[in-house]
């Protein structure tokens, strides 16, 4: 008796193999395959264990990331120069002489 929980094999081909092996000869009623019990006193048996088909536990995770970006910001500094004209005077002066001769008559002669 082929064990019909199990029927994917591309997982775990083997598990469904060892149940196939492990069923062969078994009697209906009896999991072990031993003489039903009746005329003997109670024992503990060991059965072959049941691979069961595999249960698959998704867990979900959240990884942050932090992405810097770069903005290049450019500063350009302009300066007005701006000039005022004012006039202030400079005196300046000048001195002039004149002279002047004067030549009185000669009495003698």
């Amino acid at each position: 008796m082929k064990n019909s929980r199990c029927t994917d094999t591309g997982i775990f081909p083997e598990a469904t193999e060892m149940n196939a092996n492990m069923g062969m000869g078994m009697e209906m009623g009896n999991c072990c395959g031993m003489p039903p019990m009746g005329c003997c006193a109670p024992q503990t048996m060991m059965c072959p264990p049941v691979m069961e088909c595999p249960q698959v536990r998704c867990c979900h995770r959240v990884i942050n990331y932090e992405v810097p970006h770069i903005i290049p910001c450019h500063t350009k500094t302009i300066n007005h120069h701006v000039y005022r004209h004012t006039y202030q005077p400079c005196y300046s002066y000048s001195e002039e002489d004149e002279s002047s001769e004067i030549y009185e008559p000669k009495c003698c002669k």
